[in-house]
């Protein structure tokens, strides 16, 4: 996990090829990234290069989408359907399906010459068309969030957040933004007391439960609490995770 995705090459092939022929359809597309709900890139295709790794596109999308869900939700008590930024040259423009996110990058000026909200309708339909595909593959039993699930059912809460502090996606009680920044806030204060060295994962014990905190990969980052605070039964977990993270 900690080296990059382990997606089906050929399947990454054929999702950028629609990427790259999407991309030809339009002047105004800059580049298209796919992933999955947990942060996991799946493909990617920019015509001009940018800063952020495709990593950290991925999983900063997920994030955004998953705030923008809650709000959405707890507001309006409504779906999410897409989420546009504006900017002075840019419009960003990300789209949720049941199995993927995706994100557009589009040039402004050109994407409002032709309409903004045929390009949310264009973009739409083009996930829907990509999450079918995933749909059908290996990718969402192979999600990390997915995976963790299966082999710790009975988890308390299973959080999956940048290094930022951004919930990406999390199981649990307390309140997202909270909890994601606690974690973090442990995460980095754990790598000052081991001086930079690398931080593998981090454990809060209590009496009846533990928190088990891992470095996911270069942008996320995973909590797990579990029901459980003998050291013997804690390390079956901890190994679990870790067989998880490294697979």
């Amino acid at each position: 996990m900690k080296n990059g995705n382990h997606l089906n090459p050929k399947l990454e092939e054929n999702i950028r090829d629609l990427i790259k022929k999407q991309l030809e359809t339009s002047d105004a597309l800059i580049g298209i990234t796919c992933g999955t709900h947990g942060g996991t890139f799946i493909a990617s295709e920019f015509q001009k290069e940018i800063a952020m790794k495709q990593q950290e596109i991925t999983a900063a999308n997920s994030s955004i989408l998953f705030l923008s869900s809650k709000l959405l939700k707890n507001s309006l008590n409504q779906d999410i359907s897409y989420d546009l930024i504006a900017g002075k040259q840019r419009i960003v423009l990300s789209v949720l399906t049941e199995h993927i996110t995706l994100i557009a990058h589009l040039n402004r000026e050109l994407a409002e010459l032709e309409g903004v909200n045929k390009y949310i309708s264009k973009l739409k339909e083009f996930a829907l068309q990509i999450s079918a595909i995933v749909e059908t593959s290996d990718i969402i039993k192979e999600e990390i969030f997915v995976k963790v699930k299966r082999a710790i059912p009975n988890a308390l809460v299973i959080a999956i957040i940048t290094k930022e502090g951004i919930p990406i996606k999390v199981q649990a009680t307390m309140a997202e933004p909270m909890l994601s920044a606690m974690i973090s806030a442990l995460y980095k204060l754990s790598g000052i007391l081991l001086e930079q060295s690398g931080l593998e994962y981090s454990v809060i014990g209590g009496n009846a439960g533990s928190i088990i905190i891992a470095e996911l990969d270069e942008t996320r980052i995973l909590c797990v609490a579990v029901p459980e605070a003998k050291d013997t039964k804690l390390g079956g977990y901890i190994a679990k995770i870790k067989s998880i993270i490294e697979s």
